[in-house]
């Protein structure tokens, strides 16, 4: 059997680890991760190795060679650019004549991998995939076998929404040749994206093996500094190629010429070569590289220590991972953990707070108290981005320098000389932030359209319109805490960009690899302040202005200081509606809300609406994007009536005048009115994470949770202002107010909680969850819905970006309601107390 060897990621998510290295050349206990696989692979058998290269390939074949020191035979493919897992292995093609397998040479693993190469060869199939359960599968593959072990489902890098198991894709594969035939050549092709559902798709068995022992993908600092800490735990085995003394205290791997006699050492620790332990040092569950020196009295405990590091006397270092070139001062206190790159200096009596990351070349001077990371401009370490955002307080994380690179980084990933917009709020700190952006993105040599003060729905409608623009950024305050920055960036379609732009732009940012435009190819600004005139026009040209004015409505409108103020009550005056209007004015500090502050405003505009009769009342959030309705009486519903209130507005409105609509709701929105509307309305469920307008032709309104709507006749976009406006032509053209549409939907009740769940628990709770799925109807569009066979669903969705589910539960009954999401946190309590 032979291997191919993966070995060509950029190692982004890792640094600053990788600043100098590839990724499969981090050390793990004295030697790096590719090594220790090469090693595996030489032991199982299989002595020729195909290594795939891409990033720094000269540090990898300047350490092994053909392959003779490690007594197997080693060539080497290098693809001229990223074609995906299984395009790049294509490129190896010619040199495979067997079967064979894949493995990434960025893991840390103690499998037997002849056992899994038995397993391939009983089965008979084209495709083995390795598989193991872990307590997070959110960046893996999730996968889920039949009682044959034939792979049925198959999902890469899920969002929360779609975990279904903590059973996942180890990126260890067996294949026959045959599988070259369903690869093209030089296409970006992935194995878990396209080759393994090209597959299942043509009904071919893809066998899945579930290997035991310990497996980790080291895909961050935290996830390299908790592997070694387990390996120094005794959690799994390394062959370090030598045996250790064993110690009452102690197991002792050492290098023939260390110096450690005079040390104190307690669990497993490993010292190696022209290495030094100071008298009284206390060294427990530590991996030491070569030529390191621990001072006199000092004392370690989980630390991974390089090459070449000096730490001195009676300093205390705990949970420290430290690459090369490392020289810490006497005294220097690190207790809570820390990541600090290479050719760093640390003072003497320094005090490094928790979980401090300090990047490469940096010099800390003595009695420093290091409280925030050091990094090249701010604190981001492993990724920026949350669902096409990137939020932090201001000046702090999101500071001057920190906006001028991610503006020159989110322009070296466009093409040189295109051209995006940029809007914000009128707070004083988003346009600081937003200058600081805009130098980075002119440098870079892309151009800007600057329409400054912007609604949300007004960016995104001129990016939807405007063929010239490539994408946008929006600079706002945060709704709920004016202390922090919010910046949001949109493709060419206005749609919040994707995870693969996402980490693009985060791959440039960290790796600071920015295009640097000449002096004559420096970008352009078009400034066009203000000019809403063409969005007001659109706007007035897609509603129905007579029949609205003729109804003569009364609403209270609350704009929450928003830069709404300058465009709705235009657009309302043009209605014809008469309009009581709140908060219409500049006040920087009423752009966020708390709870307490929001529910004051609700009751605010219900008495308005009660003591002036009016016909209904709304409070619209600051960026134009979501509001809150109160109906004529003065009550507000539920953002899920709110949901069904338009839904039903939609189908009496278009009742009986032909043709039909099509709404788009989230999988855990109420079902009521499926049936009911269905002659009307067709109603389509999906995820909202990542969702693209590219994939909703046909669809007339997205309606989703929060009071987010788009009617797609205007925009793509979540514009709570044309909502209005067609709420207004829906009630005029139904002839009836806002309560007598409630009371046409039918009674039902909804319940949503959001439990507490650790990040390392959603996995285990999705796969139990799916298993008590398994004898009912159930749908994994979103997450796990489940239809219970007494009457009533339970909808769970992992939170993407915190450690918590979601349960959304429907039913007749409000007790029957209840009883249902109880029991569904008590089976959640029960799942997490027994892994715990």
């Amino acid at each position: 059997m032979q291997a191919i060897l993966l070995a060509g990621g950029f190692g982004t998510r890792i640094q600053p680890l990788t600043n100098s290295l590839p990724k499969p050349m981090i050390p793990v206990a004295g030697k790096p991760m590719m090594e220790h696989i090469v090693n595996k692979l030489r032991s199982s058998g299989i002595h020729e190795i195909i290594m795939l290269l891409y990033y720094m390939p000269e540090v990898i074949q300047g350490h092994f060679g053909n392959g003779d020191d490690f007594g197997v035979s080693i060539k080497y493919v290098v693809p001229d650019d990223d074609y995906g897992t299984a395009g790049a292995v294509k490129f190896c093609e010619e040199h495979i004549s067997e079967t064979f397998m894949v493995i990434s040479g960025d893991l840390v693993t103690d499998f037997d991998l002849s056992i899994i190469t038995n397993a391939h060869e009983r089965s008979g199939d084209l495709v083995t995939i390795t598989l193991t359960s872990v307590p997070n599968p959110l960046q893996f593959g999730v996968v889920v076998t039949d009682e044959n072990h034939k792979i049925i489902r198959f999902l890469e890098k899920p969002g929360w929404g779609e975990v279904f198991s903590d059973t996942i894709n180890t990126g260890i594969y067996i294949f026959e040749p045959e599988i070259f035939s369903y690869i093209p050549e030089k296409a970006n092709f992935d194995f878990s994206k396209d080759l393994f559902p090209l597959l299942l798709k043509q009904h071919i068995p893809i066998h899945g093996f579930n290997a035991r022992g310990y497996w980790r993908d080291v895909g961050n600092p935290d996830s390299y500094r908790e592997a070694l800490q387990e390996f120094a735990a005794g959690d799994y085995a390394l062959d370090l190629g030598f045996e250790p003394l064993q110690t009452p205290s102690a197991r002792i791997w050492a290098a023939t010429d260390a110096n450690y006699e005079q040390g104190f050492f307690e669990g497993n620790v490993v010292i190696g070569s022209g290495s030094a332990i100071g008298n009284y040092a206390k060294l427990t569950n530590c991996i030491i590289g070569n030529h390191c020196t621990i001072g006199a009295g000092a004392e370690l405990e989980n630390c991974i220590l390089w090459d070449y590091c000096v730490v001195g006397e009676e300093s205390m270092l705990k949970d420290v991972a430290m690459c090369n070139r490392i020289t810490i001062g006497n005294q220097v206190q690190i207790m809570h953990g820390a990541i600090i790159a290479e050719n760093v200096t640390i003072g003497d009596r320094v005090e490094v707070e928790k979980d401090i990351t300090i990047w490469p070349d940096k010099h800390i001077e003595e009695g420093a108290i290091v409280s925030s990371n050091i990094i090249w401009g701010d604190k981001f370490k492993a990724s920026l981005f949350e669902g096409g955002m990137i939020k932090g307080f201001t000046n702090i994380q999101i500071s001057v320098d920190f906006a001028a690179k991610l503006g020159a980084a989110y322009a070296s990933f466009l093409p040189k000389n295109s051209t995006i917009i940029m809007s914000r709020d009128y707070h004083k700190a988003s346009r600081m932030i937003k200058r600081a952006f805009l130098g980075g993105i002119l440098s870079a040599g892309v151009n800007v359209t600057d329409i400054r003060l912007s609604p949300i729905p007004i960016t995104r409608y001129k990016l939807e319109n405007n063929q010239d623009l490539i994408g946008g950024a929006h600079f706002r305050q945060s709704n709920d805490n004016i202390e922090e920055t919010v910046i949001v960036f949109y493709d060419a379609k206005g749609n919040i960009i994707d995870t693969s732009a996402e980490k693009a732009i985060e791959r440039l940012y960290f790796r600071e690899k920015f295009r640097k435009a000449g002096h004559d190819e420096v970008g352009d600004i078009m400034e066009q302040p203000q000019q809403f005139g063409s969005y007001i026009d659109s706007f007035i040209s897609k509603v129905k202005c007579k029949v609205i004015a003729g109804a003569k409505f009364k609403i209270v409108l609350d704009l929450s200081f928003g830069s709404t103020i300058r465009v709705f009550p235009e657009i309302l005056q043009r209605l014809g509606c008469e309009t009581i209007v709140l908060n219409a004015y500049e006040n920087a500090s009423g752009l966020s809300r708390s709870a307490t502050q929001m529910e004051e405003a609700i009751r605010d505009v219900q008495a308005i609406v009660r003591s002036t009769s009016a016909d209904m009342g709304f409070i619209l959030f600051p960026n134009g994007e979501k509001f809150f309705m109160i109906d004529n009486q003065g009550e507000v519903k539920s953002e899920d009536k709110l949901m069904m209130f338009i839904v039903k507005l939609l189908f009496l409105s278009v009742k009986g005048n032909g043709g039909k609509k099509q709404v788009y709701l989230p999988v855990s929105a109420p079902t009521v009115l499926d049936n009911e509307v269905s002659s009307y309305v067709q109603i389509v469920r999906g995820k909202f994470v990542g969702l693209q307008s590219s994939n909703l032709t046909g669809i007339d309104l997205i309606a989703y949770h929060y009071g987010l709507f788009a009617f797609r006749e205007f925009s793509s976009a979540f514009d709570a202002m044309f909502t209005v406006a067609k709420i207004l032509e829906m009630l005029a053209l139904v002839g009836q107010n806002v309560s007598e549409v409630y009371a046409h939907i039918p009674p039902y009740a909804f319940a949503h909680e959001q439990i507490n769940c650790p990040v390392e628990m959603k996995g285990m709770v999705m796969r139990r969850m799916s298993e008590a799925a398994i004898s009912m109807e159930a749908n994994f569009t979103d997450g796990i819905k489940i239809f219970l066979q007494g009457g009533g669903t339970i909808h769970m969705i992992p939170d993407q970006h915190n450690p918590a589910v979601h349960l959304y539960c429907e039913h007749a009954t409000d007790e029957g309601c209840r009883a249902i999401l109880n029991d569904y946190k008590q089976k959640i309590s029960g799942w997490l107390s027994e892994a715990s």
